[in-house]
């Protein structure tokens, strides 16, 4: 899973760049790397993209002066959860919940879905911001989804 990766790659990264004094930056700074390496584009290139391979939404933000952090993570699988809710001709309630503190650095995880008629959640995205108080991060992220939907319905059509 996508998660999986990104953690066992942010320890490898951390600890082959010996600047373990400068955790914070070079977790951001491999964190960034991550994020470039993982976009759609970038795994569409190698050979083993699938339907549900994990990516990282482009428009993606990390600074670490500002500890600002903002990335979704998603597949064709999910965003495509999105579209089939909207084609069945129900009306469409995106679902967001955020947690904060479940990482070290204070960082908000996010989930994001959409309910179907027997009100089961089909989850179409999820990632990490900064902070779950701030507007700002929040909308970011749902246009980093809703761009993802439009994606996926000029694909679909």
């Amino acid at each position: 899973n996508g998660l999986q990766r990104y953690r066992g790659y942010v320890t490898r990264k951390g600890d082959a760049a010996g600047r373990k004094g400068d955790a914070a930056s070079c977790s951001y700074a491999a964190v960034e790397q991550w994020c470039e390496q993982n976009e759609r584009a970038q795994l569409m290139l190698k050979s083993d993209f699938k339907n549900h391979t994990v990516y990282v939404v482009s428009d993606w933000m990390i600074d670490s002066e500002t500890k600002w952090v903002t990335y979704v993570l998603t597949s064709e699988k999910l965003t495509t959860n999105l579209w089939h809710i909207k084609e069945s001709g129900m009306p469409v309630i995106l679902c967001v919940d955020t947690t904060h503190r479940l990482v070290a650095e204070g960082h908000s995880v996010f989930v994001c879905g959409v309910r179907d008629i027997a009100q089961k959640f089909h989850k179409v995205a999820y990632g990490v911001q900064h902070s779950d108080k701030a507007v700002a991060p929040n909308a970011h992220m749902l246009r980093m989804v809703a761009k993802e939907y439009l994606r996926v319905k000029e694909r679909m059509q």
